[in-house]
Formats: C-alpha cells, structure tokens, sequence
C-alpha cells in the first residue's frame, strides 16, 4: 500500500492477507489503521504517524490463524485467550462461558475469532470507509458495522447495527475489547474519563492493585493496602507486577475516555453511547499471572466499552436483567469514535 505522505488524501486496501487471513488498511497522513477481517474485524493496529507510535497491545504470542493453529484439543471454552495477542476485539454475544438456552458458548462469544465479510464502500481521495459483517454459528444475529477514515482527520468513525435474525427474544453481551500496550505504555499513563464511579471485581488474583468489592467515586479508589490511590494513573512498566478488573459506570448519554502517554503528548481516544455502553472495564495484566494463559509474558491495559459487566454467573446475571435484551427482528444501531491526540482529547 503506498503511504499518501503530504498529501492530504486517504487510502484503503483490502488486497493483503496476513497468515491466510484477509486484512484491510486505512490510511491517511495522521493515522494508518490495520483491521484483520479474516479474523474478528480485529483493529490490530492503530498507528498516529507523527509520532510513530502504535496504540494496541501486542502480545508475545503474536497474531494467529485460528484456522491453522489448534491444539490437539479444540473443545475448550478459552480459545479467545488462547489466540489473545493484544489489540481491538469485536465481542458478541456473550462473554462468560455458558449454555445458553441449549447453545454452548465459549469465553467472550463467537465472532472475535472467525472470519468476516466486507465490501470496501468509499475509496477517497477525502473519505475511505469499509463495510464488515458476521453471524454467530450458534447464536441467531447478525454484526454490520462500518469503518470511516476522512482525509487529514486522525478519528476513525465505527457505524454499528446489531440484528436480531430470530423469531424470539436474545439476551446478549456486546463489548469492545481494546487493549493497550508497549512501547505506548512504558512510561505509564493517565486516563480521562467522564465516567463517575469504580468498582473493582472480587475474582481476581491476590496480586492486585484495587480493593476489591468496594464501590468508589472516580478516581479516587482504596488499594489493597488501605491506602488511597488514584486509579487514573497507570505506573510505568518497572512497577511491581499486577492484576486488575475494575468496572468504570455512571456515564453520561455520550461516553468517553482518554489514555495519554506519561511521557510523551500523544494519546487515545475514545467516545459512545453511555446508554448502551454501560460500562468500561479497566483489565490490567501487568506481568502478574506466571500460569496459563499468560505465564508472566502479558502486559496489556485495556480499556473496554461493554453493554454488561461480568458475571461468571451469566444466568442470575440474565436474569435480573443485566443483560441487553433484542425482540425477534429488533436492530440496535451505535456510533462509536476513535482516534489518536496531542494535548487533550477533544471528544
């Protein structure tokens, strides 16, 4: 794909593949945007020019074909963590692993890892734009979404519409699992958000930053040492290791945050709808977990719009409502934006 420098043009191509995968690149002269549509529509790569920096998380283990690289078991309700290489995952429709209503369903749902379909829509010179879509194999909907990139603009726009395709009711899970990682986060970072409260999640490990259970104003939370602790502040890759699920909560009708680079004035961001988005989770895995599926080699900080949050118990959770609920031929449409900064994000 040649690189439209200095022109004040956008590009887009869809003749690569990567590892027998379909992948599609976006690019202007502020941003170039990797999307791996041969697996999950998966934004690999988010790279702001000027600085040369890549936003997502990239993990040791690297990006894989599914297709291709299986263990000798391949009934196992993780594969999302054993494929997991850092970056942006669509998440339908569901994220514990459970049965529902006779469907089996693995760790966060179906589409992340199989291929999707896209049509390239517009072609520039001042706008480029994709269209992607996928079903679920056991779950009756159907995921459109399409990818924006205007020339001289470093703001991706995501259009989304989620159908139901069946004769009765789904309780469903959506979320965007973005991750971040290094070198953007090396020096640590600080989080911008207009989220207003914080609650971290009891499951996990002992090795942990935030009190867990305990519902706090945002950003002021309470370690596990008792101590008060600013949780918009991530340390620097030297700290001591950690891990984290937290659930930021009480937006407002339009959701946002902010991730910027402690050492340089270049960050991430990222606004939706707070309506149905309801909830960031704060994911940190900082070199904490020595066993499967990380074995001490992770570090990554995700910050995740999601429409629930989780509950290994996804029955109770369905049914005090938690869940979002689609009538028989129902769509949901959502706007979500994306983008690189220098300064403050202006969202």
């Amino acid at each position: 794909m040649k690189q439209p420098f200095g022109t004040g043009i956008c590009a887009i191509s869809d003749e690569w593949t990567y590892k027998g995968m379909d992948v599609i690149w976006l690019e202007n002269d502020l941003v170039r945007i990797g999307v791996l549509a041969g697996r999950g529509s998966d934004i690999f790569e988010f790279r702001y020019k000027p600085a040369d920096v890549d936003f997502m998380c990239r993990l040791p283990l690297g990006i894989r074909n599914p297709q291709r690289d299986f263990s000798q078991m391949r009934d196992t309700t993780n594969q999302f963590e054993d494929y997991y290489y850092g970056g942006w995952q669509e998440i339908l429709p569901n994220s514990p692993a459970f049965v529902y209503r006779g469907a089996s369903l693995g760790q966060h749902g179906e589409v992340s890892l199989t291929p999707w379909r896209h049509a390239l829509i517009e072609q520039g010179p001042a706008r480029v734009s994709v269209k992607l879509w996928a079903r679920p194999l056991r779950v009756p909907a159907l995921i459109e979404k399409t990818l924006t990139l205007e020339a001289n603009a470093p703001t991706l726009r995501i259009d989304e519409r989620l159908t139901n395709e069946s004769k009765t009711a789904l309780d469903l899970m959506w979320g965007h699992h973005i991750a971040f990682g290094l070198p953007f986060l090396r020096d640590g970072a600080t989080i911008a958000t207009n989220a207003t409260t914080m609650w971290a999640d009891p499951m996990m490990p002992a090795q942990r930053r935030f009190k867990p259970g305990v519902a706090f104003t945002w950003p002021a939370a309470e370690n596990i040492n008792g101590e008060t602790d600013d949780a918009s502040i991530i340390p620097p890759e030297s700290a001591p290791p950690c891990a984290d699920l937290a659930y930021l909560s009480g937006f407002d009708r339009r959701a946002w945050y902010a991730i910027k680079s402690a050492s340089h004035n270049v960050g991430f961001g990222v606004s939706w709808d707070g309506a149905l988005f309801k909830h960031v989770w704060y994911w940190q895995e900082r070199y904490s977990s020595q066993d499967a599926p990380w074995w001490g080699r992770a570090y990554a900080v995700a910050l995740e719009p999601w429409t629930t949050r989780y509950d290994e118990d996804a029955a109770a959770s369905i049914a005090r409502g938690d869940w979002l609920k689609l009538e028989a031929g129902a769509s949901i449409e959502t706007q979500l934006i994306a983008g690189a900064f220098e300064g403050e994000w202006k969202h």
